[in-house]
């Protein structure tokens, strides 16, 4: 076979593959097709508890459960010192920190599995923190507007300089304009709505690329301010502020923060004072409203809120929980679907340190499954173009026998 005939062939199996990748924005198929990671609450305590300790426990357990099953992505143990055998040291430690009879500590999805892990908020073991935990005012308000076909919400830390947070947040509504104004849904999704008959009539591809849910399908984006002082907002602020180990540091103490939410409350890094600007702000909502592809979830960048919602309800109790691959974070021109004239959004994709200010595209590396199986439509994409390019060697060969 000829080196241009390899190159033919292998052309042909990049646009195949390429026609048939999930068309459905990075943001949506979140929505519908991603499970939320479990946090993790820990109640220590050494000895019996009281029967008002053991109601709190009841009412805690109880909350996590709604009619259609579990409403938060939550785990709970209780821990009783005098009768632990395992790690029994380190949780001691820990309970010993928060100088209570009873604590409660929460853990991010996984985390406390690692000895050397610490909680990322611990307090007494009362109802307003068991409370505080479940739900909050900007944790329902972030779900709402999600469910209302927000593409992402972006959740913005203030400085605490009233001044300067009114000015940011009148640039990130221009941002907001902008970005609702030039970038577009990607062609060929199918939202049920749109169907004349039963999805299994349906290709393959077309399946891929059907919506699972009655949500608004739109390009959105809206802002919520979050004060470092409300005390309603204390365990958001530290689910936040944990996402970076150097977020607490002092001197991040009085920047603002711009938080994209999107999905079932998954959470991107934030840029930072300076990094919130038109290039970075841009390059996340492309890389969120972009065509989904293959990959494990969690090998993808964020990190999953606790949030609660009866997702199940919701969203018509017919979507399908998948994992799936963001695609490269190629900047947000390759996405601007309006005429060409795009250098002023146009992404560098210079690598730069993770100081918070660099764009998503260099803030983060997307890890890639080697050994991840080929999809069904590219092994018939390579079927396909092995037997054109036999068929065509065999024409050829047929020529030069004549």
């Amino acid at each position: 076979m000829t080196a241009r005939a390899k190159s033919f062939g292998f052309l042909t199996i990049f646009l195949l593959a390429e026609s048939y990748a999930c068309q459905v924005p990075v943001f949506r198929y979140a929505l519908e097709r991603w499970r939320p990671d479990p946090y993790e609450v820990f109640v220590i305590h050494d000895g019996n508890l009281t029967n008002e300790q053991v109601k709190n426990l009841t009412y805690f357990e109880e909350s996590l459960v709604g009619p259609n099953g579990p409403m938060i992505n939550l785990r709970i143990e209780a821990i009783d010192l005098s009768r632990e055998n395992d790690s029994v040291e380190r949780w001691r430690k820990v309970h010993d920190k928060a100088k209570t009879s009873v604590s409660m500590h929460l853990f991010y999805p996984y985390k406390s599995l690692d000895a050397a892990s610490s909680p990322i908020w611990s307090g007494r073991f009362e109802k307003k923190h068991i409370d505080a935990i479940i739900d909050s005012p900007a944790r329902r308000q972030i779900v709402e507007r999600i469910l209302a076909g927000d593409s992402s919400v972006w959740v913005l830390l203030q400085s605490g300089d009233k001044k300067e947070d009114d000015k940011l947040l009148n640039i990130l509504n221009g941002y907001a304009k902008l970005a609702e104004k030039e970038i577009s849904v990607p062609e060929g999704v199918i939202q049920r709505s749109a169907l004349d008959e039963d999805e299994h009539s349906l290709s393959p591809e077309e399946q891929e690329n059907l919506l699972d849910s009655s949500v608004p399908l739109k390009i959105a984006f809206s802002i919520t301010r979050l004060s470092r002082d409300d005390p309603n907002e204390e365990i958001l602020r530290s689910m936040l502020l944990n996402l970076e180990d150097d977020l607490l540091d002092a001197n991040y103490s009085n920047k603002a923060m711009l938080f994209p939410v999107f999905g079932k409350g998954r959470v991107l890094p934030p840029l930072v004072d300076a990094g919130i600007n038109e290039e970075n702000v841009m390059a996340d909502c492309g890389y969120l409203c972009g065509p989904c592809s293959c990959q494990v979830k969690n090998q993808n960048p964020g990190m999953d809120l606790l949030v609660k919602a009866d997702w199940l309800a919701i969203l018509e109790g017919n979507s399908v929980i998948v994992d799936k691959e963001l695609p490269p974070l190629t900047g947000v021109e390759d996405l601007i679907t309006s005429d060409k004239n795009d250098s002023d959004l146009n992404v560098s994709t210079e690598k730069t340190p993770d100081d918070g200010n660099a764009s998503l595209e260099n803030r983060l590396e997307i890890l890639a499954s080697e050994d991840e199986p080929l999809s069904k439509t590219l092994i018939i994409g390579v079927a396909l173009v092995s037997a054109v390019l036999l068929i065509g060697t065999f024409v050829l060969n047929k020529k030069k026998e004549r």
